[in-house]
């Protein structure tokens, strides 16, 4: 739990000494209870690899989801929401662990909600167009969310609209 999303957990809820403790062996799923949070909240770590340095497999991945699931549905918890397990700094195709998840949970009744981790918590640029600065006047300038000066972008787009190309 030294980089990655592990470390915004271990920031956010710590506790690290309380996993330890669990002696945690590749497969396992290690839980803490987040009495912190509004109604009480488990954490799960799924433990895909021996150190942090290590690289995980499809395997390990594949069994640890087993257990996720059977540790759910044990508890009767139906809502779950994770990360791109094992993809990021792990390396492994994102497209393959989804598949997993997909048939180990199908059947389940388990809600999944993926979250993708972004730091810096932007896209980097702003996507949508600006309604009022195209029409007449933006009254938020360089503050505003949406994109400004992208008059030739909607003429190209009436061009495209009438068949002149």
């Amino acid at each position: 739990m030294s980089r990655g999303i592990a470390v915004v957990f271990k920031n956010k809820f710590g506790r690290v000494d309380e996993l330890r403790r669990q002696n945690p062996k590749v497969g396992e799923v290690l839980e803490i209870v987040n009495n912190e949070q509004k109604g009480n909240r488990s954490i799960f770590y799924l433990v895909t690899k021996q150190l942090s340095h290590q690289k995980p497999n499809y395997r390990d991945v594949w069994n640890v989801l087993h257990k996720l699931r059977d540790t759910l549905l044990s508890k009767n918890i139906m809502n779950l929401a994770i990360p791109r397990i094992a993809c990021g700094l792990d390396g492994l195709d994102w497209r393959i662990i989804r598949s997993m998840v997909e048939v180990i949970f199908r059947f389940s009744g388990i809600h999944i909600l993926v979250c993708c981790h972004n730091p810096k918590r932007t896209t980097g640029r702003k996507t949508v167009d600006c309604y009022f600065y195209r029409t007449s006047h933006c009254k938020f300038g360089s503050l505003c969310k949406y994109r400004h000066g992208a008059e030739d972008h909607f003429r190209d787009e009436n061009v495209f609209k009438t068949g002149a190309m």
